[in-house]
């Protein structure tokens, strides 16, 4: 009997081998995660042991690969808002739904009408009409779903929805008095990478870890004023100057980026090799928020399982 083997996808950790040229020495490289920051909405972490293909990858991945819900298929009923009906179309489409369901289900062109398993679509439905001489917003709160589940998210600023409104959803179209707008929605899975309303992420970004080298002989050199006035240069406060002590120490550099600042003040101070700043090229910083649509943890944990399985394809040994 052969076994089968299964890989967890909330398993942050994976193993990357390389063979050697001789064919005759593997070298094994874990790579290693730190979780820096996380919320529903953002996630802030380091990859180390890794290079740059790598972590492009899964950011790509995340960005383009990572299924969720939007709506795809409006059927107007009725409009005599200001908008046409392909804008109040458009705007439909990049509501962003809530889509922790759309891993169990399938995408359009993988139904099969003779086995009939698996749920391709979700219904909305939407009506509402302007019945005061108030303008009236319709927002996605508005949105009806029969699948309780699967439903818009919430994400306005109060300027847009004012401190004590109960209404937080996104503005649709607003209707005067009469107007009317009736219309049938389906919402399918599907990619980022067919269409950008499907990508569950606003910002999937790395850049490469600094790494920060002070030159100790030339900072002896240096008066409490000059030091003072080396560490107020940097911007991003990537030094701390300790009056104890007399020394600058370097901050931690995970979630700062190396900037040209430093070094230009260094050589202002007429001390060029102060300070020596570069980029690993085997960490990297991770910042990818989402839409919403799934928790930035989720959108990490399906992009590693993408990846994983691209390469479990590969066969690669």
């Amino acid at each position: 009997m052969h076994k089968r083997r299964t890989r967890t996808r909330k398993n942050l950790r994976c193993t990357v081998s390389q063979v050697s040229r001789k064919g005759a020495q593997r070298t094994i490289k874990m790579p290693r995660v730190l979780v820096q920051d996380l919320t529903t909405t953002q996630i802030n972490f380091s990859l180390e042991g890794v290079d740059a293909s790598l972590s492009n990858a899964i950011r790509r991945i995340c960005i383009a690969e990572v299924p969720t819900l939007a709506i795809d298929l409006v059927e107007v009923l009725e409009n005599s808002s200001v908008l046409c009906d392909e804008f109040i179309s458009h705007r439909l489409g990049l509501i962003p739904l809530i889509s922790t369901t759309a891993k169990d289900m399938n995408f359009p062109y993988e139904f099969n009408a003779e086995e009939e398993s698996g749920q391709t679509e979700v219904d909305f439905e939407l009506h509402a009409r302007g019945r005061s001489d108030q303008t009236y917003d319709v927002t996605s709160d508005d949105l009806q779903c029969y699948d309780k589940r699967v439903f818009p998210v919430k994400y306005t600023s109060q300027e847009e929805t004012g401190a004590n409104s109960a209404k937080a959803g996104i503005l649709i179209v607003k209707l005067r008095k009469n107007q009317e707008l009736k219309v049938r929605c389906t919402a399918r899975k599907g990619i980022g990478k067919d269409h950008a309303k499907w990508s569950p992420v606003a910002t999937a970004v790395f850049r490469y870890e600094p790494e920060i080298t002070l030159n100790e002989s030339i900072m002896k050199s240096l008066t409490d004023i000059e030091k003072e006035s080396f560490v107020n240069s940097c911007p991003g406060r990537l030094f701390r100057f300790d009056r104890e002590t007399g020394r600058i120490e370097v901050e931690t550099t995970s979630m700062h980026a190396y900037d040209g600042e430093a070094i230009k003040k260094a050589a202002e101070l007429g001390k060029p090799g102060l300070v020596e700043i570069r980029p690993r090229e085997d960490k990297f910083n991770f910042t990818v928020e989402s839409t919403g649509a799934l928790p930035s943890e989720e959108v990490i944990h399906q992009g590693l399982g993408i990846l994983q399985t691209k390469l479990d394809a590969l066969k690669v040994w």
